[in-house]
């Protein structure tokens, strides 16, 4: 007999082997390579220890990122060689223990890695952390904007925020002082500040990489921060209830219409503002 014995649905494969059962979803890094090994069907010792391994997500983990990123057998995570821990690095051990997707956890890492600053690394983990903004499949994070009835930002009335702008600046001209609250910058914020701020206007959702946050102003409960870009890819409505609002993506990309939830480590949709896993507010 040569064929292996397994489940398929719509989005999982499950194989039985020897007494023991393994499963993978489609959003398992390798999820390709076993669906093709399993109907190719030729098992031999080494074939089916080949097989075994691809359902191992600590492999696949390093495998994806071509070894930039490794796990050891003991829960250590290392990022170029480098033991990383703190927050991020727990959940995304944690998500890998229970099966979740960890690829946008792996490329926020990534470009939190590329971030010049080591203190804006660390600060950002806060703000991500209290506020637990979505993190999209390429590895940036989304927050929020209020501006001007124009679309022009608050403070000179001359960056346009129109759906599709990109707003960059030098880095260097962007306060890296944590301890001073108003100064240079492009901002952002959690949902409940940008949404208190400003008065009338629009409130628009902005996407940020984690490489290009310079700092996380101290006095707002860490739900403001400071970057040096960020693009422009929704609105929310006027007319939204802050407990049960639900904004409408539109863009195109669908890179950009899966997120993680921060706080649970559960695959959401980018327009969800509720976590439907956790209940916490998005």
């Amino acid at each position: 007999m040569n064929q292996f014995i397994y489940v398929h649905t719509d989005s999982t494969i499950t194989l039985y082997l020897e007494g023991k059962s393994y499963s993978a979803d489609t959003t398992h890094p390798r999820f390709k390579k076993i669906m093709k090994s399993i109907k190719k069907g030729v098992r031999s010792p080494e074939k089916t220890a080949k097989l075994i391994k691809l359902f191992d997500i600590k492999e696949a983990v390093t495998e994806y990122l071509q070894g930039t990123i490794s796990v050891s057998d003991t829960g250590v995570l290392r990022y170029k060689s480098e033991v990383i821990d703190n927050v991020l690095t727990h959940k995304i051990l944690d998500m890998m223990n229970q099966g979740f997707e960890v690829e946008p956890m792996l490329n926020f890492l990534v470009n939190l890695r590329d971030n010049p600053s080591k203190a804006a690394q660390d600060e950002l983990m806060l703000f991500m952390e209290i506020n637990g903004m979505p993190i999209t499949t390429d590895g940036h994070f989304l927050a929020y904007k209020s501006v001007r009835d124009n679309y022009m930002d608050h403070h000179t009335g001359k960056h346009s925020n129109h759906i599709g702008a990109v707003l960059s600046m030098p880095r260097l001209d962007v306060c890296d002082n944590r301890a001073i609250t108003c100064a240079s910058g492009y901002h952002g914020a959690s949902l409940s500040y940008a949404s208190s701020f400003g008065g009338s206007g629009h409130l628009m959702v902005i996407k940020i990489s984690p490489k290009d946050v310079v700092s996380i102003p101290n006095d707002y409960k860490n739900q403001k921060l400071r970057c040096c870009r960020y693009a422009v890819i929704d609105e929310v409505p006027k007319n939204m209830d802050d407990d049960k609002y639900t904004h409408k993506a539109v863009w195109e990309d669908e890179d950009y219409n899966y997120c993680t939830c921060f706080n649970c480590g559960a695959e959401i949709d980018c327009a969800d503002e509720i976590c439907l896993e956790c209940g916490e507010h998005q």
